[in-house]
């Protein structure tokens, strides 16, 4: 089975209109990832107001939806007084007005640019943050022996944007020690950010004088990442870390107050590239890495492995992925192809069922940019208990309104699914998750 993306546009008549995507090649589902290579974009119009017809929503049960600061999970079962999405549209409801109501949408107020992620690594054996320090340390372990790996290494300059030292990652290091970071990446990537694949992933050293100055690397995929090796608490240098712009200093004068003192800190955020730390951002927002000065020996100065998730794409994990094959369960005795039918019913709901009305609604909406992905968690029954954002970078194009435009997206992407009938979803030995990644173009 293939799935292709669907992007949803607005024609001049203002009716939104459906047509595969053009920007996404999708490709069989036979990978051992189990992920179908298809990104799902939505192009909407910032002259379009939220009017979901009744046809696009006809069947659903109305769900909730709360603004949440911090908290970004769904779960069905609250009764409380907030806003509803249903056949009518945004509406606020009473606690116990509706019996239908399958329970609360939580949704975060603001969009999470970066994610830190320590300990990202196993501390221990092929692959783990250790072994690959120790690889560069070893190959460094003598300024006065030479070998082949000392003579890899990029000197990159580009007048007034960067200056570092960097080599391909997977020719520096052993091979075994090489495919476990691939896929500790790769893992994370399918399971949190709905993507199926990283560029070729640089390893990069800074010493005196080296840096790189503010910029964006949008063409190369929704997310970025920088994986530290750096002896950071031991370091006698300053500068290194990664700096990125904070969303409020790229609205500068929509958040201005006369009263407040402005420096760097209030500007940018500066993240600590301490040993084993995942630092995963929108790649979008302006960043870079302040200079390094105090350090010339490479071994005691910045060392980091970076580059880019790509490949957006759905990806299911747990039973109805056939994950259980170890373990003593009814899903266990059934045959690969049982397996292989069963996982494509899932993917047949999502691309048949599940988008098609969801693209008619979500290209009402206001126009947003950014890349949001919604993890579904699909319970024996096949009933989904639950919706939860795992990354969450959308920024609606108009600033007026943009709490109510990422209520109104977020909240019809998580109803979607919360709304869905329990055979929707074919029924298995036990839970499973299905990540959907939404780029918003």
């Amino acid at each position: 089975m293939r799935l292709a993306g669907v992007r949803a546009h607005v024609g001049t008549s203002g009716v939104a209109r459906q047509r595969a995507s053009q920007c996404v090649t999708a490709v069989p589902r036979n990978r051992a990832s189990s992920v179908v290579s298809a990104a799902f974009h939505v192009l909407s119009s910032a002259k379009r107001t939220r009017t979901p017809t009744r046809d696009a929503v006809a069947g659903r049960r109305a769900v909730r939806v709360r603004a949440s600061g911090s908290d970004s999970e769904a779960t069905p079962g609250t009764a409380q007084r907030e806003v509803s999405i249903g056949d009518g549209g945004l509406d606020e409801t009473a606690d116990g007005e509706d019996d239908e109501m399958l329970g609360d949408i939580e949704i975060p107020e603001l969009p999470k640019h970066w994610m830190i992620h320590d300990s990202f690594l196993p501390t221990h054996g092929v692959g783990s943050a250790s072994s690959l320090r120790g690889v560069f340390d070893t190959h460094h372990d003598d300024p006065r022996r030479t070998h082949e790996y000392r003579f890899v290494w990029d000197y990159w300059h580009v007048p007034g944007q960067y200056t570092l030292l960097r080599t391909p990652a997977g020719d520096y290091f052993p091979a075994a020690d090489f495919q476990q970071l691939e896929f500790a990446l790769q893992k994370y990537a399918r399971a949190e950010l709905g993507c199926a694949a990283t560029t070729p992933i640089w390893l990069s050293c800074y010493v005196e004088g080296m840096r790189q100055e503010l910029h964006a690397d949008v063409p190369h995929g929704p997310w970025a990442f920088v994986l530290s090796l750096t002896n950071w608490e031991t370091r006698t240098w300053s500068g290194g870390e990664t700096l990125l712009l904070r969303p409020e200093t790229l609205s500068y004068f929509s958040n201005f107050d006369s009263d407040a003192v402005v420096e760097r800190g209030s500007l940018t955020e500066t993240i600590e590239p301490k040993f084993n730390r995942l630092t995963v951002f929108d790649p979008r927002v302006p960043h870079g890495v302040p200079i390094v000065e105090g350090v010339r020996d490479p071994k005691k100065g910045r060392l980091v492995l970076h580059g880019w998730f790509r490949e957006p794409a759905p990806f299911l994990a747990g039973v109805l992925a056939g994950d259980d094959d170890d373990d003593e369960t009814a899903s266990s005795l059934l045959s690969k192809q049982e397996k292989e039918d069963r996982k494509n019913l899932v993917f047949a709901a999502l691309e048949n069922e599940i988008l098609p009305p969801l693209y008619g609604i979500l290209g009402q909406l206001p126009r947003a940019r950014g890349t949001v992905v919604c993890q579904v968690f699909i319970a024996p029954d096949g009933r989904v208990e639950k919706t939860k954002w795992s990354a969450d970078s959308l920024v609606p194009v108009a600033a007026k309104n943009a709490t109510e435009t990422r209520d109104a997206i977020l909240g019809e992407i998580a109803a979607a699914f919360l709304s869905l009938r329990e055979e929707t979803f074919p029924r298995s030995e036990g839970n499973s998750t299905l990540t959907v990644p939404f780029m918003f173009d």
